[in-house]
């Protein structure tokens, strides 16, 4: 099989970031739309339209050029399959790439040294504790240990190349969970890290100057907008300011030091509103522009942008 994630070179003027939003579910229908928005003009813009629609997958970045959207839901049912943009095409489409070796929905994504972690998740039967990992120089996925605890809709962040998985639902008695555990790769071992302080399934999460954001989700009974931050110098989870809305399901993206909660839902209404957190100034700001389409339960990461992507 051709390698097909083989270091290509950054593009010109691709230092600028932007965020990719992908799939996702508006009012009950699946989306195979994407769309990408530009700090520099407040917009969002449409991009390539992938090959299925899908949503509640996991989205990830390798080797600068390549987004990689795993797993999700389409027609009711789990998907192992993989999907692969590269941004350094002259003409950017979605192909199919390698698939996972389990269903996931509501899988939680990582990416540590270009490896690229699928966790959790449910499968059309259960709720899953195992994780995969999938080695872009061989194009093989391979198992690795199974976390403490099965989760779905789980929020996951890499901090000094360690895998935090968030929260989630159990599956089995439909808890929500506040656990926090730690994937370290060079051990192959899951640690339980400090709780948070509130249940949260289908949360977001950020990484963004070495602290990590709980944002949103579920208890189960209803949609918080609340958030939680954890360091590992201090090692215990503090509440910030609140966002606008409640929202689970959202999409988190860090860009220039801040960070963005995309779309999401409060169980009723499908959201098409952005807003970011400052850490400098603890404050959330709503912007001022929309997605071009509702979406919860969509991927959505940072790039660099392409040049292949035209403004309209």
């Amino acid at each position: 099989m051709p390698n097909h994630y083989g270091r290509k070179p950054r593009q010109p003027g691709g230092s600028q970031k932007v965020i990719l939003a992908v799939g996702g579910s508006r009012h009950g229908r699946n989306l195979d739309t994407t769309e990408w928005y530009d700090p520099k003009i407040n917009q969002w813009q449409p991009g390539p339209q992938t090959i299925a629609s899908r949503f509640s997958g996991g989205l990830a970045v390798v080797k600068d050029n390549f987004v990689i959207y795993l797993g999700g839901v389409n027609l009711g049912s789990a998907h192992q399959s993989v999907y692969m943009l590269d941004l350094s095409s002259e003409s950017p489409y979605w192909k199919s790439s390698v698939d996972m070796l389990i269903k996931r929905r509501h899988l939680g994504v990582g990416v540590i040294n270009n490896y690229i972690y699928a966790v959790g998740g449910s499968d059309n039967n259960s709720c899953l504790s195992s994780a995969e990992v999938f080695d872009c120089r061989t194009q093989e996925w391979s198992m690795i240990s199974s976390m403490n605890t099965r989760r779905s809709s789980a929020g996951i962040g890499v901090l000094y190349n360690l895998l935090f998985v968030v929260g989630g639902v159990d599956g089995l008695s439909k808890r929500r969970l506040n656990s926090v555990e730690c994937y370290h790769p060079s051990l192959d071992k899951w640690t339980p890290v400090s709780r948070m302080r509130v249940r949260r399934s289908g949360l977001g999460v950020g990484v963004v100057n070495d602290v990590v954001y709980a944002v949103g989700g579920t208890d189960g009974f209803k949609v918080h907008k609340s958030v939680e931050a954890y360091s590992l110098s201090t090692g215990v989870w503090t509440s910030i300011p609140d966002m606008h809305l409640c929202r689970q399901f959202p999409g988190v993206a860090v860009l220039d030091g801040l960070l963005y909660v995309v779309g999401g839902d409060d169980g009723t209404s499908t959201f098409d509103s952005v807003e970011f957190y400052n850490p400098r100034n603890k404050s959330w700001t709503m912007l001022t522009t929309s997605c071009n389409y509702a979406r919860t339960a969509a991927g959505v990461v940072t790039i660099d942008r392409p040049r292949n992507f035209k403004t309209c």
